[in-house]
């Protein structure tokens, strides 16, 4: 008998038994990339005056700096506090 004679079925159940083997006992990485590619940020909290004008100033002077506005907290109900953010490239 010869690999043409045989039924169909049984070549494709052969090769998919081949493929799930090579799967298996294929090298597993060591190392998870998980850990390496999360991002870091750095960060700023900033006091200002409660005036457009000083927000629109701290906003402007941050954003050509690359830095981004992440939140605006009002702690005191009357002085905003603008947290920004900045990616920090990963340690080599």
């Amino acid at each position: 008998m010869t690999v043409r004679n045989l039924p169909r079925w049984l070549l494709f159940g052969a090769g998919c038994l081949l493929l799930g083997l090579a799967l298996a006992l294929r090298p597993t990485p060591v190392v998870s990339l998980v850990l390496s590619t999360q991002p870091r940020f750095e960060y700023r909290v900033l006091e200002v005056l409660p005036d457009t004008r000083s927000i629109q100033a701290v906003l402007t002077e941050y954003g050509q700096a690359r830095w981004e506005l992440a939140v605006v907290e009002m702690g005191d109900l009357q002085t905003p506090r603008l947290i920004f953010k900045k990616g920090v490239p990963a340690a080599p």
